[in-house]
Parts: C-alpha cells; sequence; structure tokens
C-alpha cells in the first residue's frame, strides 16, 4: 500500500497494525502454553485467541485514531522528535514526572480510605462507596497540585543528562520499569511466599500487551524494510483475525478428559479462563455449567446439577453423580412397646478426671521422628515421639476438612462440614448455628469444668466477649466456643500480623498457670489449647540453624523448624502437667486440624504449596494419638476420622454421646479390641475466593484414596500403597476398583452426607 492510500484509510491501516502484532504475540505465547500443558494445542489457542482479539481491536481502533489526527506513523515520528527536539523532550519528561507525583498521591489516598473508611466498618460495601467519594471528591485538588509539579518537574528535566541513543522520556520509563520489576522480585521472593502466589499465569497474561508492543517495535523499526516487503499484509491481518475466531468457536467444544485436565491445570490461561467463562455459558443459571466439561449434566434444567438433591426413582440423575438413585423401601416405625437394651455410656476403661485436647495447626503426619522423618540427621519432634511411645497412636487418622474453619468445628461437633448450619457458606470464616452439639457442650453439662487455651483471629467471640481482640475485624465471630465455660483468647492479632506471630509462648505460659490453679482446686476439668505454629508464614525461631537452601526446600525447611518449635511447647505442657500430678488422672489427646502440601500437586493452574487448596493425602493425614490413663500404649493401623475424637472422649467419661454426633468412639480401639474398618470421608468446600467443590473418600483398608472433584466434574483414584504421594491417577485404568470406590463416595455423598445422617 502506498503512503497516500495508507493517509486516506488511516483506521483500517491501525486495525492490521493492532491485529498483526498482537495475534502474533498471541501465537507466541500460546505456543509457550501449549509446550508447558503437553498438549491440548486447539483449546489453549483458542483461549488465547479469545484474550488477544478484543485487545486487538481496541489497540487497532486506538491506532486508527492516531493516524487519522496525526497521520500514519505517528508513533515513530514521536519517538524521533523526542530524540531530536531538546525542549519536548524536557517537556515531556516534566509531565510524567508530575504525573507520578500525582499517582503516588492517589495511591496514598486510596491505602488510608482502605484502611479507615473500609477496613474499620461493619458493611464493607459502605464503606467502599464511602472511599469512592472521597476519591471523586479529591480527584480536582489532585490535578490542580498537577500543575506546580509540573512547572517544578520542568526544571528537575533540565539537569537530566539527553542519551545519545534515546530521548530522556524513554530512558527514564525503561529505568523506572527496570526499578519497578527489581522490587517487585525482592519483595516477592523475601517477603513473600511466592510459590503460593500462582504468578505464572498473570505474568504469561500480563506478557501479551507487553511482547506486541515488542513485535511492533521491531517489524516497524530494525525489520521495517522487510515488513514493507510483505504483499498485502492488511488481508494477511484479516486473516489472522478470522482465523482467530474460527478457533474460537471450534476449540472450545466438548473435551477429552486428558485435554480438559491439561487446559484447566496444566496450561496458563486455561486455569483463569475457564471458570470465567463456565459462568457465562450457564445456561439455566442454577450456578453451574456444561462448557468445557463443566460439571452440569443438564444445562437446560436449572434442578439438575451436582448440588441438587438426589431424587430417587424419578429417572433422572438429578446431582450428576451416579445415575437415578434406586427407590429405597421405607423403614416401618419402631415398636414403642419393644424394649432396646441401651448400651451403657461408661466403658471398663475410663479416661480418669480430666481430658487436655492439645490441637497443632497445619501439622503433616510424614513430618514427626516417630514416622521416621528426620532432617539434618534428627528427629525434630522429640517429645512427641516419646508421646506417641505412652500413647494410643492412631497411624491413619484422616481430617475431614483442608483447613481450620472448616475442620475444627467439623471435629469439635462430630460432623462433617457441610452437615454444621453456617450463616454465610461462602465466607471464609462462617459462623456456626447455636444448634450444634458442641464437645464441650457435652462434657459441660456433665459437670467438667470446659476451657479453651488459644490466642489467634480465629477465635475471636465478640458476642461473649465484647473487649476481646482488638484490632480484629467486628465480623469475626465463627461461634466455636460453643460450651466453653471459659475460653482465653488473649493476645489474639489481626489476620495479617497472625501470619508472623510466635503465639506458643504465650498459650504454654497462660495455660500451665490455668492447669496449676486447676490441679490445687481439684476441679474436673476438659481443656483444649491450640498452638498456632507451624502455620504458614513459617517464622524463624531462636536456636534455629541458618537457612540454608532456596525456594521449595526453604519453605520445607522452615516448616520442619516450626513443627519443632511447636514440640518444645507441647513438652513444656506436658512436663508442667506431671509436675502438678495431673498426669496421672488426665487423658491427654493430640492432634492436628489438617496438614500442609508443598507443591507435589497442582490444580487451577498452579502448584500447591499450602492447604486449603486440595484433598490430596498430604493435607489430610494427620496425627491422633491418645494417652489414657491405664491405657496400655500401641500403634492402631484402623483408618479413623477427626469427628470420632468426640464421640471417644464421650465414652471415655462417660457422657452419652449427642444423637447428631455422626463420628465413632474409638475407645473398643484404644483398648486393643478388633472392630470393623471404616472408610473416611472429606469434603472441601467452597468459597467466593477459591470456589471449588470436592469430596474424598481413603477407603476402608487404606489402600486407595478416591476423590471428586465436583466443581469439574473429574475423577481421580491412587493407590495410597504403592503411590503415597498419590502422583499416578488409576481412575482410567483401573475402572473396577473406579467403579467400586466411585460408588461408595457416591453412596455416601447421597445418603449420609445429604441428610445428615451417619454411615
Amino acid at each position: 500500500m502506498s503512503d497516500e492510500s495508507r493517509a486516506e484509510r488511516p483506521y483500517a491501516v491501525g486495525m492490521a497494525t493492532g491485529l498483526g502484532v498482537v495475534l502474533a504475540a498471541a501465537l507466541v505465547l500460546a505456543i509457550i502454553d501449549i509446550m508447558h500443558a503437553g498438549g491440548a494445542a486447539l483449546p489453549i489457542l483458542a483461549l488465547w485467541s479469545l484474550l488477544a482479539l478484543p485487545f486487538a481491536i481496541g489497540a487497532g481502533i486506538v491506532l486508527g485514531a492516531g493516524n487519522a489526527q496525526w497521520g500514519t506513523g505517528f508513533i515513530r515520528r514521536g519517538f524521533r522528535a523526542l530524540k531530536e527536539d531538546d525542549d519536548l523532550d524536557r517537556r515531556a519528561v516534566a509531565m510524567l514526572l508530575a504525573g507520578g507525583v500525582v499517582a503516588v498521591l492517589v495511591i496514598g489516598l486510596v491505602s488510608v480510605g482502605s484502611l479507615t473508611l473500609v477496613g474499620d466498618v461493619q458493611r464493607k460495601s459502605i464503606g467502599a462507596l464511602l472511599l469512592g467519594v472521597v476519591v471523586v471528591v479529591a480527584l480536582p485538588v489532585l490535578a490542580l497540585i498537577g500543575l506546580p509539579a509540573y512547572r517544578a518537574a520542568r526544571h528537575v528535566a533540565k539537569l537530566l543528562p539527553s542519551p545519545k541513543i534515546t530521548s530522556r522520556l524513554v530512558a527514564i520509563v525503561a529505568v523506572a520499569l527496570l526499578v519497578v520489576l527489581y522490587v517487585a522480585r525482592r519483595i516477592i521472593y523475601t517477603k513473600l511466599d511466592y510459590q503460593a502466589l500462582g504468578l505464572g499465569s498473570l505474568i504469561m497474561i500480563a506478557l501479551l500487551p507487553v511482547l506486541a508492543m515488542v513485535i511492533g517495535a521491531i517489524a516497524f523499526g530494525p525489520a521495517a524494510a522487510l515488513k514493507d516487503k510483505l504483499p498485502a499484509r492488511g488481508i494477511v491481518a484479516a486473516v489472522g483475525g478470522v482465523i482467530a475466531v474460527a478457533l474460537i468457536l471450534i476449540g472450545l467444544r466438548s473435551p477429552t478428559v486428558e485435554t480438559r485436565t491439561a487446559v484447566t491445570e496444566h496450561s496458563y490461561l486455561g486455569p483463569k479462563l475457564i471458570p470465567v467463562l463456565r459462568k457465562l455459558m450457564d445456561s439455566d443459571g442454577d450456578g453451574q455449567s456444561a462448557f468445557f466439561g463443566g460439571p452440569d449434566c443438564d444445562d437446560s434444567n436449572p434442578n439438575v446439577n451436582p448440588k441438587a438433591p438426589e431424587v430417587p426413582g424419578n429417572g433422572i440423575d438429578d446431582n450428576c453423580l451416579n445415575g437415578d438413585a434406586p427407590l429405597v423401601a421405607e423403614t416401618p416405625p419402631p415398636d414403642p412397646n419393644q424394649k432396646v437394651d441401651a448400651p451403657p455410656a461408661k466403658p471398663s476403661l475410663s479416661g480418669g478426671s480430666n481430658v487436655l485436647v492439645i490441637f497443632v495447626d497445619t501439622l503433616r503426619y510424614d513430618r514427626l521422628g516417630v514416622t521416621g522423618y528426620q532432617r539434618d540427621g534428627k528427629s525434630l519432634t522429640p517429645r512427641l515421639d516419646a508421646f506417641a511411645k505412652e500413647a494410643v497412636s492412631f497411624r491413619k487418622a484422616y481430617a475431614q476438612a483442608p483447613n481450620t474453619p472448616r475442620s475444627v468445628p467439623s471435629f469439635l461437633s462430630s460432623r462433617y462440614p457441610s452437615q454444621l448450619k453456617v450463616d454465610k457458606p461462602q465466607s471464609n470464616y462462617p459462623a456456626i448455628s447455636d444448634d450444634g452439639d458442641f464437645l464441650f457442650e457435652a462434657l459441660g453439662a456433665a459437670g467438667m469444668k470446659t476451657i479453651g487455651m488459644t490466642s489467634h483471629f480465629y477465635f475471636c467471640d465478640r458476642k461473649r466477649s465484647p473487649q476481646s481482640c482488638p484490632g480484629v475485624r467486628d465480623s469475626m465471630n465463627t461461634n466455636v466456643w460453643q460450651g466453653a465455660a471459659e475460653w482465653d483468647n488473649e493476645g489474639a492479632k489481626t489476620i495479617a500480623e497472625s501470619n508472623r506471630d510466635i503465639a506458643g509462648p504465650r498459650i504454654v505460659e497462660k495455660s500451665t498457670k490455668r492447669l496449676t490453679e486447676l490441679a490445687k482446686s481439684g476441679e474436673k476439668f476438659a481443656m483444649l489449647v491450640h498452638l498456632f505454629e507451624p502455620h504458614s508464614t513459617y517464622v524463624e525461631h531462636a536456636g534455629d540453624p541458618a537457612v540454608s537452601v532456596s525456594g521449595d526446600e526453604r519453605l520445607k525447611f522452615l516448616y520442619d523448624y516450626e513443627i519443632h518449635a511447636v514440640d518444645g511447647s507441647i513438652g513444656a505442657l506436658l512436663d508442667h502437667l506431671a509436675s502438678t500430678g495431673l498426669d496421672k488422672t488426665t487423658t491427654v489427646v493430640v492432634v492436628s486440624d489438617h496438614g500442609e502440601a508443598f507443591g507435589v500437586h497442582k490444580y487451577g493452574g498452579e502448584r500447591q504449596f499450602f492447604h486449603g487448596m486440595t484433598l490430596y493425602n498430604e493435607v489430610l493425614h494427620v496425627p491422633l494419638m491418645f494417652r489414657v490413663p491405664g491405657a496400655k500404649a500401641r500403634e492402631v493401623d484402623n483408618v479413623v476420622e477427626l469427628i470420632d475424637i468426640a464421640p471417644t472422649i464421650a465414652q471415655l467419661f462417660g457422657v452419652k454421646a449427642p444423637a447428631s454426633w455422626r463420628g465413632t468412639s474409638l475407645v473398643p480401639l484404644i483398648e486393643g479390641q478388633t472392630v470393623a474398618p471404616k472408610p473416611a470421608f472429606s469434603e472441601m468446600q467452597p468459597v467466593s475466593e477459591w470456589p471449588h467443590d470436592w469430596k474424598s473418600m481413603v477407603t476402608a483398608d487404606a489402600k486407595y484414596h478416591v476423590l471428586y472433584k465436583v466443581s469439574d466434574s473429574a475423577w481421580e483414584l491412587y493407590d495410597l500403597t504403592a503411590d503415597p504421594e498419590e502422583r499416578k491417577n488409576l481412575f482410567e485404568s483401573d475402572q473396577a476398583t473406579a467403579a467400586q470406590v466411585k460408588s461408595q463416595l457416591a453412596g455416601w455423598m447421597e445418603g449420609a452426607l445429604a441428610q445428615g445422617g451417619g454411615r
């Protein structure tokens, strides 16, 4: 096209340029993404086309408008003018510096306003609205500040030397970008748990405009002569746009399981875009979609989706799980005249007078020395190892949830997480309804003094203690104090502060003080002590060796020595119990609410380094030990659940278990009896920040672990004996086992879980 033709068609030229450079950049990034995902070329190309087309069209419109206003090639002429016109360059630099001053003021205003207007109000939406009003009112004032800032910046610009190869403006922007990247890298790698940030996808998306500009700079700079020799460049760009549209229409149809997994879990773009597209493509508006292998098996019927209750015998697979459930004959009501002999609650084995539950946050089972784990040639848990030799240690205990807000209420109430009534199911920290039957309620009714010893924001309760937890947001009221006569949560910090807090020493101090008082009074008690370490963000403790590793290994190193610190806290509690003589009359339970992941598994396109994001073995398999006066120490290999803790404690102290409890007493196993094996079930409930719904089951023989990713309509099966890290999914290759365990998990979901009943 001649210069005259380009001048007459500014928008056509701009659109061709925008399509050309952006689609070329998207193609390069898509190829990288395909290699990273290990396949699924067509849908990944489609996703990058979908992302690139709006940006390409927008860039084309902007370039076209620029061509119409200033003529084609206005960008090149602008850079040339800046380099050749020294006064213009200085004025542009002054405008940039003045704009930076105003931007800093705006950022400061928003930051302060976020803390005062949003952070300190009960309704965040009202606070956000107030902040918006303040910013709008302040913008004209800030704009006026830009005028004197510009005048001052012109004097600064005069002092800056002019580089030989480019203008001052370009040099300053380049240097500023390098400084920002350096500072960001320092913060990410030294101050944050960078492995868990999921930066890969964000970086790839951010590279699209950057790479497009680089391609454009090369095409219209050093390679301009070569570009001009290409015939019909506008037609080529248009064809590229048509191909991009065709890829979107063809590439995102129903995928195979392997393709879906590659796109949604291993590609850079899929984990970000597919959930958004599923929401947009939800035809029946039931919150679930069939798009790209989504979980809705009938997207035309809002009563059919994975969260719908299964109606037996209606010929419809209402919950898209395992076909239509068969009709079950109704059980006749019991004969009121028939005498039923209820077994006595009190067993031959007694728990003594008291119970102390030491609940450690985020402790993996396989990190104990007693399981064979060592670092630097030694066990980092000598006190727990010694305690295990005095206790009944359950080697195959499984949590019912992968995070504290779901696991703690579950084991305190002996119910699965979804069986608990909460105020806001999608909240990170929902409030538990008062109508639950918590362990302390049962023990308190039996005459035991019930006491909680914590120092963490999760246990704040302004309903029972209005002055507690200064600085912690008003909305925190999880209601897990149910049944506690006392609950000392002194020293609790905000969410951000808690992640760097070393709470163990002050918890041990106040717990030992209270134990001394109880020993003197002789009052029977049930005490729960929460030790927050080794929860992330991992901190270093006095006496720890210097960290000599980086990356993944650094996380594991810090985690291990956090466990070493909490081991010392447990030792201090046990020593004090012995010094008061309470150890002879007190059952001691050591348990963790969940474990921790260290990047073995990938989900949502990112390696998972912490808990709460999956249901793999590393976050469910936890320590559980009972040291009962008079009970012989032993190791038990039966599969057990954390919801079994409350019924066990109740039976040890002759307390009748509430009818709502779903766990099974472990007293027969503590006594050394043989009992029928049972599986362990777990749930990951969706929240607004992580809208993923999973269920899982460890088989009664502890050999297999089956996972159902409800929100992805995907199944996984692992052989825990041959593959303890769960790296090889057997669901497709071992169809006989898969069918059996799928039926078991589906039966639990449609029966015990859906109806709130037990196994």
